[in-house]
């Protein structure tokens, strides 16, 4: 059963206004974590208590963020284009991920462009693929008892 009108259209704002915010922090000049960074890794230093160095735990909270990053858009492009064409979140936040890393790299000499990310944003957009197509599936279910 595919949007109402009103649903998707607030959908498709919700994206551009979402895309804004991604393109904002993935363009910025510097790192956006810079002003937090030295509180963070005094934060993740009390982790050595437990065996993990603060390097490999700011690594993994940075995977972490990039993962949760792509979550919502890919979500909101699934209820956009429907189960039919589920598909196109996935590959829409592999193709973003795969620009933003590439013009870091070669267009912003502060910000780092990695496959991580690009693992690591693909990934969310699985995960939220995944989380929009079970939402369609539950609502047809619920449309058709």
């Amino acid at each position: 059963m595919p949007l109402d009108r009103r649903t998707r259209t607030a959908a498709i704002i919700a994206l551009g206004a979402y895309a804004v915010f991604v393109a904002v922090i993935a363009f910025w000049p510097t790192p956006v974590d810079r002003p937090i960074g030295p509180a963070l890794f005094r934060i993740l230093g009390t982790m050595r208590g437990v065996g993990v160095a603060p390097n490999d735990a700011y690594n993994v909270v940075e995977f972490t963020a990039n993962v949760a990053f792509f979550v919502l858009p890919a979500i909101l492009v699934v209820l956009i284009v429907g189960l039919r064409r589920w598909w196109i979140a996935p590959v829409s936040g592999l193709l973003c991920s795969l620009t933003i890393e590439l013009a870091q790299h070669f267009l912003l000499p502060h910000r780092f462009g990695t496959v991580n990310d690009v693992i690591a944003n693909t990934l969310g957009a699985l995960i939220g693929c995944g989380i929009g197509v079970l939402v369609l599936v539950r609502r047809a279910r619920r449309a058709r008892s």
